[in-house]
């Protein structure tokens, strides 16, 4: 007795067995007998797959030239046969309905199930069409009883023999037995009365039987609450599963679909024959077809493809189009020399990596050009951002403009005026910081020096995007840790000059294919390379039932010298969560662990007065403990800091622990990062173990993207996700790069696509506003 094999499964092996025609004639020979599929009902497929095999047999009697030959072609013949019998080749009807349609006017719909399809988002013809499965069943390959398998799900034949219903308490059992003529199969339903009279039209007649294999009473073999329909051509097929609500089940989905599919109209094939021949798209129908009633994997996986590349090149040409646009408005190209920047890299006391040089030739690049800059500038943590952010605000300064750095809050923004106003001051510049605690008549200062041209950088938070915040002649903008911050805030400080050079800076390292979804629209510059002498941070993960020794290893950190950050995923103790606090630690901490250490307190409660006088003291070495919240998590340098310990750590997301961890190892001392977790799941500890295997700050953001979906891993909904049906950004990274690659083709002859870039318009319409500023 064979293992049925289906004819895509075949020609896979048939296509991993090319490098050896030995291996494949062998191959063939013991398996060809073995195919069975639904498809063999067509006689001209039959013959195809009898001359594929006798090409292949032939083989041991011919020249090693020409087989040669022939292994070259097979893949060839493989292809052609794919794409004539493995994809439904699709005709529409003839009454057709516009996508449109309310769904109550479509066929088996009706008001009342009109209201729970309104349940899942469909209230119109078009919403049913792109209500994709989430899922699919392959009924197609036959398995014997006799090779039956516990848990597996299967598709099997026999033919009901005998049907027994019986009652015990309140549970109803209705059985059948399906024979084979040598093995038999149970079948049970409960609580399924009905079934009593649906099988008796079944009595000694051929069924398939679909369901999941289990071991019932005495080690006998049986499917429970099984489907079952009479033997017919259509019931070996792969089945589409639904996601569903009260009311509606997979069949009335399945019906509606199969009624309405190939009834619609308008239903335009937008994309140009170039780029469907080039990266071999199917049709727009067939790819429909495809998502929903696939005739093969073959078909859905194609289908997929065509309908994800398409929503990704859309993507793809509105930021490109957005670009183009802003381009076509043209910038001011500045002027200067370099001669401040120059003085300021003379004056270091570290040479630039290569990678830092390389990124502020990029940017220098672009504030010479006559194109507005939109750079996005990724870089690790301690990666040195900074200090070319300050080189490009030197250059814009030396050119006749001003500068605005935004930070998303006070603490970092307070941290940069302090980092950067020394530097920047010594050439003369006025510098400012304007922040939500700014006293208000420090504010009307600085809003009228910036108005009038007194003042050339200010550094700040929102309180930069202020209605009454006008500049004389801003020039650059630099947004800093930009995922923080909303498109529409992003757009507001942009267009508080009339053509702006932007540069937004993030330590947080987004994926390629984040990157090209979100922000497609930007220059991508990539600091990829730490200063020299830096050692990489030590992270350990340990129970809490270790925690004194691990304050021990801190307390002697503090005796040679050092500094350190314990961190705590809650300011206060709750009642809900068994996490620790970081009030309540102070205080524990101050008392039993530490005392005569000078400990400092910081969360997001204390004013930015409070927060910025304990930063001042553990800047200064007067705290030696900061015990803190996240609100340290970026932009604090504090070189003399060497551990960190984050209690509770399975709180944090990896991309948050990677930024905490960033606080420590900014200088060539040896570094050490605790993770602290109590009693936690099994994948929660290797999520925990992988962060601490690596300092990798894009490896930790691909795991964490993949862990937890963009729109989490993003941590808010402002960033503009593309809303895709099918695409899926985490994992369709080739079909981004090829998208891509053919959008950069397309739009440098717009007159050649004017449909699909007026379908662009169409789809994104006001949003291609917001993707100016990315």
């Amino acid at each position: 007795m064979y293992i049925p094999l289906l004819i895509e499964d075949f020609f896979e092996e048939v296509q991993n067995h090319l490098n050896d025609a030995n291996s494949l004639i062998e191959y063939v020979e013991d398996n060809f007998k073995r195919l069975d599929d639904p498809l063999l009902n067509d006689p001209e497929v039959r013959n195809k797959l009898q001359d594929f095999y006798n090409y292949i047999i032939e083989m041991k009697n011919i020249s090693e030239e020409r087989i040669n030959k022939r292994l070259k072609h097979i893949p060839g013949m493989i292809k052609r046969f794919r794409l004539k019998h493995l994809i439904y080749k699709v005709k529409r009807k003839d009454e057709l309905k516009p996508l449109d349609t309310p769904v109550k006017y479509i066929k088996g719909v009706g008001p009342k199930r009109s209201q729970k399809l309104k349940k899942l988002g469909i209230e119109t013809l078009e919403n049913l069409l792109n209500y994709f499965p989430r899922d699919y069943e392959d009924r197609r390959k036959l398995i014997p009883i006799s090779l039956l398998k516990e848990d597996d799900k299967v598709v099997t034949k026999g033919v009901i023999s005998s049907i027994e219903k019986v009652k015990r308490g309140g549970l109803t059992i209705v059985s059948a037995v399906l024979s084979d003529g040598i093995y038999q199969l149970l079948l049970k339903w409960f609580n399924q009365d009905y079934m009593e009279n649906i099988l008796k039209n079944f009595l000694r007649k051929e069924v398939y039987v679909f369901g999941t294999v289990k071991r019932g009473f005495y080690g006998v073999l049986e499917i429970q609450n099984p489907e079952i329909e009479i033997s017919k051509d259509n019931a070996r097929e792969i089945f589409p599963v639904y996601s569903l609500t009260e009311g509606l089940n997979q069949n009335i989905l399945r019906n509606l679909l199969k009624e309405n599919l190939f009834e619609v109209y308008n239903y335009e094939d937008i994309l140009p024959q170039d780029i469907k021949s080039k990266r071999e798209l199917i049709d727009l129908y067939e790819a429909y077809t495809g998502m929903h009633f696939p005739k093969s994997v073959f078909h859905q996986k194609k289908a997929r493809f065509r309908l994800a590349y398409e929503e990704i090149l859309y993507l793809q040409l509105a930021f490109l189009y957005s670009r183009k646009n802003t381009e076509k408005i043209g910038g001011f190209p500045k002027k200067f020399s370099g001669k401040y920047s120059s003085q300021l890299i003379s004056e270091l006391p570290f040479e630039l990596t290569d990678a830092q040089k390389r990124v502020y030739e990029e940017i220098k690049n672009d504030l010479k050009s006559e194109k507005p800059m939109n750079r996005l500038l990724q870089g690790d943590v301690g990666s040195g951002k900074t200090i070319v952010s300050e080189l490009a605000i030197l250059d814009n300064y030396e050119a006749g403009y001003q500068a605005a750095i935004m930070a998303p809050t006070s603490i970092l923004a307070i941290q940069h005026y302090k980092k950067m106003y020394n530097d920047l001051v010594k050439f003369g510049m006025r510098v400012a910081l304007l922040i939500g605690a700014t006293s208000n008549s420090e504010k009307i200062r600085i809003k009228n020096g910036l108005k009038n041209g007194d003042i050339d950088v200010v550094i700040g938070t929102h309180a930069l995007i202020q209605e009454d915040v006008h500049f004389k002649n801003l020039g650059l903008a630099i947004i800093d840790e930009q995922h923080r911050f909303g498109v529409e805030q992003r757009k507001e400080l942009i267009s508080k000059g009339k053509i702006v050079d932007t540069l937004v800076m993030t330590a947080t390292p987004i994926p390629r294919t984040l990157s090209l979804a979100i922000y497609g629209d930007l220059d991508v510059s990539v600091i990829d390379e730490m200063p020299k002498g830096r050692k990489k941070v030590k992270t350990f993960l340990v129970h809490q039932s270790k925690i004194e020794e691990v304050y021990r290893f801190v307390r002697s950190e503090i005796e040679e010298g050092g500094q350190a950050y314990i961190v705590y995923p809650l300011i206060d103790e709750s009642d809900k969560l068994a996490v620790k606090a970081a009030t309540t630690m102070y205080e524990s901490l101050s008392k039993n662990y530490f005392p005569g250490v000078k400990m400092g307190l910081i969360h997001g409660k204390m004013s930015d007065n409070e927060k910025d006088d304990v930063m001042y003291k553990f800047s200064k070495g007067e705290i030696k403990i900061l015990v803190s919240t996240t609100v340290i998590e970026v932009g604090i340098d504090v070189p003399n800091a060497t551990v960190i310990v984050i209690e509770n750590a399975e709180r944090f997301g990896l991309a948050q622990l990677h930024q905490l961890r960033g606080r420590v190892g900014r200088s060539n001392k040896q570094s050490y990062c605790y993770l602290t977790v109590g009693n936690v799941s099994r994948e929660t500890w290797e999520r925990l173990e992988f962060f601490a295997s690596t300092n990798d700050g894009f490896k930790i953001s691909e795991y964490d993207l993949r862990l937890r979906g963009p729109g989490e891993f993003l941590g808010v909904k402002q960033h503009g996700l593309p809303d895709f049906k099918v695409a899926d950004i985490v994992n369709d990274v080739k079909i981004m790069v090829l998208a891509r690659e053919d959008a950069e083709e397309v739009i440098k002859t717009p007159e050649k696509y004017s449909r699909l870039l007026e379908r662009v318009k169409e789809i994104y319409k006001e949003r291609l506003k917001l993707l100016e500023v990315g």
